[in-house]
């Protein structure tokens, strides 16, 4: 787990979809998605759930927070 792929979950959380972190991180939206989802399978859990509106925090998420 790095500090990168933190910021990337709390600024995905606060915004709610993956595309405005990107921009505000200046980053790709790949770039989020694959930190976010190594960081998924380091820990075990789902942290987002993706739906074709944005993202929303996991039970497992909030409590990862």
């Amino acid at each position: 787990m790095t500090l990168q792929q933190l910021k990337y979950v709390v600024t995905v959380a606060e915004c709610g979809n993956i595309t405005e972190p990107a921009k505000q991180l200046f980053v790709s939206q790949p770039t989020v998605t694959s930190a976010i989802h190594d960081l998924e399978k380091e820990m075990q859990i789902v942290i987002l759930i993706r739906t074709n509106k944005g993202v929303i925090l996991s039970e497992d998420g909030e409590r990862f927070l």
